[in-house]
């Protein structure tokens, strides 16, 4: 079973492009691969109440800093709270399955004869009329409408331009979809308001907004594809990191880190016209909660201790995240599955990639976001970083 959900969420999930870099730092970057290591111990860490955090960030992004270059569109937001957390996942969701099916269609549009229950998920399927909605027990879902089914998730649309709503992004710009002019601004409102309004019900513990917008030619017009994140407590929980563990240099059915992100397109103006969740909905639990934490500056300088090599980096995205670390367990039979998740605090430094550092020459840009990262736990100052670009989307 896992095996089989981490392969789909794997195909459901892109990843990002927006900033350079350059040519000799590609050469340095190869060096440092899917690696961790302990703070140093000859690095002394400067730890700061939380309440303090918003201040010494904003002292913090005016620093210099040899190797790095911060973006000036960060925009850090003070968290309420910041603790180690677990997060395991509901069931019994598909209990609720036809009451779930109004959030997305009026039911005149869908035959509630339910297709098929199998395997912990239930599916109403309509080819005639076009409609597709999914639920899993551990709170999966899934749906298209008649304007994206043929669509699908595939994202195989060539892609235009790529939006952070979480950065200071300008997102004045009008595309023109299928029944109409939108900017950005007016449609990442819409999903926002839409989370806050009808999906809160749902999963009540937790905000969601958009973090990025994906614009994708589709026939003679265009589409927008939302990439989600979830909140708790105003700390994000990681949307975007889905990475296979290796034994031995191969591969495994275990994940290092799963995603917990929500993809939406929209083809019409103000309308849903596909969503897909990367996993199922999680129970939170503050298993610590954490009066102080390690700085910004200090992370950084603790970067820059450890990455000597590097020249001139961009880092596009600074941010407090809670990682996805989950637990396995064996079955009867010895297959894997996930148990919950082990969760902690990072500062997450984000560097966007170009898509001439991941394309082959010619090829249609298809993927979404790409990004290589830097973890630092905010309590033991633990290092984890991930410089390969991964495609994690349909594209190609």
């Amino acid at each position: 079973m896992i095996k089989r959900l981490s392969v789909f969420v794997l195909t459901l999930f892109l990843l990002v492009g927006c900033a350079s870099v350059p040519d000799e730092v590609k050469s340095d970057m190869s060096d440092y691969r899917n690696s961790e290591s302990g703070k140093s111990d000859d690095f002394d860490c400067n730890y700061i109440k939380i309440e303090d955090l918003s201040a010494e960030v904003k002292k913090a992004l005016n620093e210099d800093y040899g190797q790095f270059t911060i973006s000036d569109k960060i925009n850090f937001v003070q968290p309420d709270e910041i603790n180690v957390m677990k997060f395991s996942t509901i069931s019994n969701f598909n209990e609720n399955s036809e009451e779930i099916i109004p959030y997305f269609f009026d039911k005149s549009i869908i035959d509630p004869q339910l297709t098929s229950n199998d395997n912990g998920y239930c599916l109403y399927y309509n080819e005639n009329d076009k409609v597709y909605f999914c639920t899993g027990d551990n709170g999966f879902l899934a749906m298209l409408n008649p304007e994206a089914f043929d669509l699908g998730y595939s994202y195989s649309e060539p892609l235009v331009k790529i939006y952070h709503p979480d950065r200071k992004d300008d997102l004045s710009d009008e595309y023109q979809l299928k029944n109409g002019k939108c900017s950005v601004a007016d449609a990442v409102e819409y999903i926002n308001d839409w989370f806050e309004t009808n999906y809160k019900p749902l999963a009540p513990s937790y905000d969601y907004q958009v973090n990025t917008v994906i614009v994708r030619e589709h026939d003679d017009n265009y589409l927008y594809q939302f990439l989600i994140e979830a909140l708790y407590n105003g700390v994000s929980i990681d949307s975007y990191t889905i990475e296979p563990e290796y034994i031995d240099g191969e591969f495994t059915n275990k994940m290092a880190y799963l995603s917990y992100g929500i993809s939406i397109q929209m083809l019409s103006v103000n309308s849903i016209d596909s969503f897909t969740t990367g996993s199922g909905m999680f129970i939170p639990k503050v298993e610590e909660k954490i009066n102080e934490c390690i700085s910004l500056e200090s992370a950084l300088n603790f970067c820059e201790n450890t990455f000597t090599e590097f020249r001139d980096v961009t880092i596009s995205d600074i941010d407090v995240m809670y990682t996805l670390n989950p637990v396995y367990e064996t079955d009867a039979e010895g297959n894997y599955f996930v148990n919950g998740y082990n969760s902690r605090p990072v500062w997450e430094f984000i560097i966007d990639v170009l898509p001439e550092d991941f394309l082959a020459n010619g090829e249609a840009n298809t993927y979404g976001d790409m990004r290589k990262y830097i973890y630092i736990d905010m309590v033991t100052g633990e290092l984890k970083y991930n410089f390969d670009v991964v495609k994690q989307g349909l594209g190609g």
